[in-house]
């Protein structure tokens, strides 16, 4: 069995390596007519995986363009449009390394989890009680979306301390919070799986 990391490596992704083969293919036939036709077939297959792109200005030079940088600018066909050169540095996308960071409560995010932290920190004893209550409100938005029978008043009292080492607890009036939960749960939709409903 080929694996794909054993072979070479795509120019364009994006287009697949069956878009590659039919490019190397055209690059083999000698007639130019025909080599011709087969570049016009490739680019009426290329368009179709950008869709949403057809009808845009310049969309059909840069399906010539990717052609062309695909040949490695070997395959002698006659564009309708001047092909524009791509250098080796322009090729070459700046590899973004993912970010390595300690989520403890990952249905929360990274964000909320700095939020939190950050709230034992804030002096003034009304602000601290405002961004609690925003913070709070976002947390059962957050845990409605991953899993909307675990949300509730407990859960989050418990998950507030526990991400502030204790140092901040659920002081938010039970009436005032039955109201973040029920805005939650009712912003919260439901994950759609495609069964229709038996009549």
């Amino acid at each position: 069995m080929e694996y794909n990391t054993s072979r070479p490596k795509l120019t364009l992704p994006e287009y697949g390596r069956n878009v590659q083969n039919m490019v190397n293919y055209a690059m083999t036939i000698s007639d130019r007519a025909e080599r011709q036709e087969c570049a016009e077939t490739i680019i009426q297959v290329m368009s179709h995986f950008f869709p949403q792109q057809k009808g845009t200005p310049d969309f059909e030079r840069m399906l010539w363009d990717h052609l062309a940088l695909i040949s490695d600018y070997k395959l002698d066909v006659d564009s309708p449009y001047p092909i524009t050169v791509i250098s080796n540095n322009e090729k070459e996308q700046p590899h973004l390394d993912y970010p390595e960071q300690k989520i403890c409560y990952r249905h929360y995010g990274h964000i909320l989890e700095q939020m939190i932290k950050a709230l034992p920190d804030i002096a003034d004893d009304e602000e601290r009680q405002q961004a609690i209550e925003m913070v709070v409100a976002q947390m059962a938005t957050s845990l409605a979306i991953w899993n909307n029978n675990v949300l509730s008043a407990t859960k989050l009292a418990t998950d507030l301390s526990e991400m502030t080492d204790g140092r901040i607890e659920m002081t938010i009036d039970p009436q005032r919070l039955d109201r973040i939960i029920s805005a939650a749960r009712a912003n919260c939709k439901p994950v759609n799986t495609g069964k229709k409903k038996k009549k």
